[in-house]
């Protein structure tokens, strides 16, 4: 089975171009260097989320989400005109669905609010060691890497549907206000 579909791998494109402007709005001179960051980061994220996916007998769907790229672009233009040093940068969700597909048809998996809420860790979770990881290390490149990482980790975190946020939440809400924390530390300390 392959591993994105092409349309996931359309929509993955698609999200990595707007996270990439939208962290190197309004100095597009960042764009390249801002898209090589963000696929790495980004990439990986999803790759957790597929991988813990089929662990559990589950299929994990990459899925644009149109109101997450609206606020982002929002936000961006915010940044332009206001100063703001926070952007929306969730552009994306992965639809969690309980069966994977066979040779022989599919298979229905029974998954708990803890199963879903590992497979939205597994995402996340990469994001927050990532911000974490990176923070410690000299170079602006790393600052970068851990800021992206950082924001990507702080909105995904976000208890709303389809974030990922809302499945660690509706599990264990310490688990997720721990990773709420650690996100906004490696944002706000030097």
């Amino acid at each position: 089975m392959k591993a994105f579909t092409s349309a996931e791998l359309r929509d993955i494109v698609i999200a990595i171009i707007v996270l990439a402007l939208i962290f190197s709005f309004p100095d597009l001179t960042l764009f390249l260097i801002s898209l090589v960051l963000v696929f790495f980061s980004y990439f990986v994220h999803e790759m957790g989320h597929k991988f813990v996916a089929r662990k559990f007998g589950c299929t994990a769907t990459f899925k644009i989400w149109p109101t997450g790229i609206f606020l982002g672009i929002m936000t961006m233009f915010f940044k332009l005109i206001g100063g703001w040093g926070i952007v929306f940068v969730a552009p994306s969700f992965v639809e969690i669905m309980p069966y994977s597909f066979g040779r022989w048809g599919f298979k229905v998996a029974r998954v708990s609010k803890k199963d879903l809420a590992f497979i939205s860790l597994a995402g996340v979770g990469i994001n927050v060691l990532f911000a974490v990881f990176f923070k410690m290390l000299p170079g602006n490149i790393f600052r970068r890497l851990s800021y992206y990482n950082g924001l990507i980790a702080l909105f995904n975190l976000l208890p709303i549907p389809p974030l990922d946020g809302s499945k660690i939440f509706l599990w264990k809400m310490w688990v997720w206000l721990f990773l709420i924390f650690i996100a906004v530390l490696t944002l706000f300390v030097s």
